[in-house]
């Protein structure tokens, strides 16, 4: 139950890529502060719990940064038998959307774990509290950021059917690949009306943490937000659902369609 949740959170949360930087600026058109998303999550027809990302401006000495936060909790009967409430931070860069530093708080039922991650860009390092310092390619993400990475430069483009799309970040104490690819785009009923959006399902290969692509589907709105909308993730004889439920501060109207 740990890894399933765990692996919940990291689909909700990332998006990654070792990401290409340079000296240009990478404009940002599909958040801004104060935006907040809210999930349900539920394990076949049983309420599970809610998973939460907000994104706020702070300043850190002279400059300014993206602090985002998320969590991960469970309720009713799921919590009863399996305690989860995790939280993830990040300090993102505004100029190429890279992350300062790292947070993550893990407590799920006895298991408990927290780390912080510096992520140092000139020597092309990180440097973790719990096992020290580890040399990293350039542009590393965490997991938290990564997901802002890619919708403010992966879901801009125009996908090919079964296009292929490498997702990597520091993550748990090492680099951390899945590999998906793009499927579709089509219209999928939510609690906000029918929305247009990018299908992704798991590439398949000996080292997959699913065996069927339909093990595993996202769905990210295709409106120039580029926000998780509704995940499937089939866990045994049951499905994991996670449907958003809940927005606010977006910088785009929802549902509204996206010129790639």
């Amino acid at each position: 139950m740990k890894k399933t949740i765990l692996f919940l959170a990291y689909l909700i949360f990332s998006s990654s890529i070792i990401a290409q930087t340079d000296s240009v600026p990478i404009v940002n058109t599909a958040f801004k502060p104060d935006e907040y998303l809210k999930y349900k999550v539920k394990y076949g027809i049983i309420n599970g719990g809610h998973a939460e990302m907000k994104i706020m401006l702070e300043q850190i000495g002279s400059d300014w940064y993206y602090h985002v936060k998320a969590i991960a909790a469970t309720s009713g009967l799921v919590g009863t038998f399996a305690s989860v409430n995790d939280r993830y931070e990040s300090y993102i860069q505004l100029f190429d959307g890279l992350p300062l530093q790292s947070i993550r708080d893990i407590n799920e039922n006895n298991y408990r774990r927290y780390n912080e991650v510096i992520f140092d860009r000139d020597e092309n390092k990180v440097i973790s509290l719990k096992s020290g310092e580890h040399k990293v390619p350039p542009g590393t993400l965490d997991v938290l950021s990564a997901f802002y990475f890619a919708r403010r430069m992966i879901f801009k483009k125009k996908f090919q059917k079964n296009q292929t799309i490498n997702l990597t970040t520091y993550f748990d104490e090492q680099l951390y690949t899945v590999k998906v690819k793009y499927k579709k785009t089509e219209k999928i009923r939510t609690k906000f009306g029918k929305i247009k959006c990018l299908k992704f399902v798991p590439v398949i290969d000996e080292k997959s943490t699913v065996k069927k692509e339909n093990d595993m589907q996202v769905w990210f709105s295709d409106d120039g937000n580029f926000i998780p909308v509704k995940i499937r993730l089939k866990v045994g004889i049951s499905t994991v659902k996670c449907d958003l439920i809940q927005y606010d501060g977006l910088k785009n109207p929802l549902g509204k369609p996206f010129n790639h």
